[in-house]
């Protein structure tokens, strides 16, 4: 296949076109089904991962097994999960399906997922089972532009602060409390996941390069600060964090594949379709430590 002049030379299995100038890439003729057994693939996609921070496929035909399979081209399919339904045959996949009468889960804010745990996902292979006639689009954010784009002043002094996140700071309680035997379910949660303590500057371990991980889901507050201190340094992130020109975002088809890196992004699913059916099959991937 000849390579139109916008794709990227350096790669040569991938054909690989950037989405917007600050984050995420298409990749074009490419069947992820296929991509598993090839490891000059797998390699380029690692690398691509890393270098876009999202990438996009559209007309992909897996079944969950080769889902699975191409999750573990990035990482450990089977670490840190929040509590979506999962599958009825492949535990690591979890359901996030919205439809009449069903629950309305709150994905509808930016957020990087799951940093209620000590070791959150490092990316996600999020992949399009059933969309709605319009809407429903996701919106990925850099948070290594959004560190760049700081002041050196404001950069050092973020690097020596920590954040409290945790899953109370979110909209799961309410999901708990919502079902049957929710103040069971939801005392269990919080026994499970005590709020734990990132920095609110970290250093990618592939790019080497810093990003602000705070999210306005899960982190509560900034260790050392008052609450008023803390919330006026939180929102002034997390507004930057929605500044267009770091962003891009995504209109699904049925079929296409989002992967994204966990660690230098955060995402927002726009819930604006109504009463329309949308069925997602994610699964999350990690390491043995994120950073």
């Amino acid at each position: 296949m000849s390579k139109p002049q916008s794709f990227v030379p350096s790669y040569t299995r991938l054909a690989l076109e950037p989405y917007t100038p600050n984050i995420g890439a298409i990749v074009h003729d490419l069947q992820l089904a296929d991509a598993i057994q090839d490891e000059i693939t797998r390699d380029e996609l690692r690398r691509a991962l890393a270098e876009y921070e999202v990438l996009f496929f559209r007309d992909q035909a897996l079944t969950p097994e080769q889902q699975t399979e191409v999750a573990r081209i990035f990482g450990d399919p089977d670490k840190a999960k929040a509590f979506f339904p999962r599958h009825e045959r492949i535990a690591s996949i979890e359901v996030i399906e919205a439809k009449p009468g069903g629950h309305v889960y709150r994905t509808d804010q930016w957020h990087t997922d799951i940093t209620f745990s000590s070791n959150p996902p490092t990316g996600t292979v999020l992949y399009a089972k059933v969309i709605p006639p319009a809407g429903g689009d996701t919106l990925w954010t850099s948070a290594t532009k959004v560190y760049e784009s700081l002041s050196p002043g404001l950069q050092a002094e973020l690097e020596t602060l920590r954040a409290v996140h945790s899953f109370e700071h979110s909209g799961w309680p309410s999901f708990f409390l919502s079902q049957p035997d929710g103040e069971a379910l939801y005392r269990k949660a919080r026994a499970e996941h005590l709020p734990v303590v990132h920095p609110v500057v970290q250093t990618h371990p592939i790019t080497g390069k810093k990003l602000v991980y705070v999210n306005p889901n899960f982190t509560d507050r900034i260790l050392g600060l008052s609450r008023q201190e803390s919330d006026e340094l939180l929102g002034f992130l997390f507004r930057r964090f929605e500044r267009p020109e770091f962003q891009a975002r995504l209109r699904w088809e049925r079929h296409t594949v989002a992967i994204w890196d966990n660690r230098a992004t955060q995402h927002y699913a726009a819930k604006d379709y109504g009463s329309h059916h949308r069925l997602m099959h994610r699964i999350t991937f990690g390491e043995d430590r994120a950073f």
